[in-house]
């Protein structure tokens, strides 16, 4: 989405109250919609994207697999999708898993104030990433998931909307899949 492009502004209970360009609400730090999509292939592992060095917002940082504006008059949910399709190549269901109101981030001059509605992608799919909006993507596992929430790699909001990923999906998923077998009834060994 590029700097002219239109999204809508929205209050604290995120009702529409008008449109801006991204640019604007950059520059103004106002509140507008935003999605996030993070991609779970089926041995748990998560796609993390890493931003283009030459993006004006937050480049180089790691972040969930694909993040985007809402356009004007957009659902999130199709947002969600195009996001997906745009920069990771990828036509997945995606799952809706709560709405965020982030806090303002600023970065390099910029203020980012978004309202984020977090989707779940369960997909096994090669991702073809855009090399204008992305440097790379990285699978990671619960380690090194941890890893990164300690480091400095991830942009601010990606942290928050990774815990929030940890604490509802991955951490129930990883759990299922290294819970030990039980053992069939049997006589006890003396």
């Amino acid at each position: 989405m590029g700097k002219d492009e239109l999204v809508d502004l929205v209050d604290g209970h995120d009702r529409r109250v008008g449109e801006a360009t991204i640019e604007r609400c950059l520059d103004e730090g106002l509140r507008h919609r935003a999605v996030a999509v993070l991609v779970v292939r089926g041995d748990g592992r998560v796609i993390i994207q890493v931003r283009s060095k030459k993006d004006h917002w937050q480049p180089g940082r790691w972040t969930l697999s694909c993040t985007g504006h809402v356009q004007a008059g957009e659902a999130y949910e199709h947002a969600a999708r195009r996001e997906l399709a745009e920069e990771l190549g990828l036509s997945s269901p995606v799952t809706f898993l709560r709405k965020l109101f982030l806090p303002k981030v600023k970065s390099r001059g910029s203020i980012e104030w978004e309202v984020v509605s977090l989707y779940i992608a369960m997909t096994d799919a090669k991702p073809s990433i855009d090399p204008v909006e992305l440097a790379g993507v990285h699978l990671v596992d619960s380690s090194g998931l941890d890893r990164l929430m300690r480091g400095r790699r991830l942009t601010p909001d990606a942290k928050i909307l990774l815990n929030e990923c940890r604490r509802s999906t991955l951490e129930p998923l990883w759990c299922q899949r290294i819970r030990p077998e039980p053992r069939p009834p049997g006589r006890v060994k003396r």
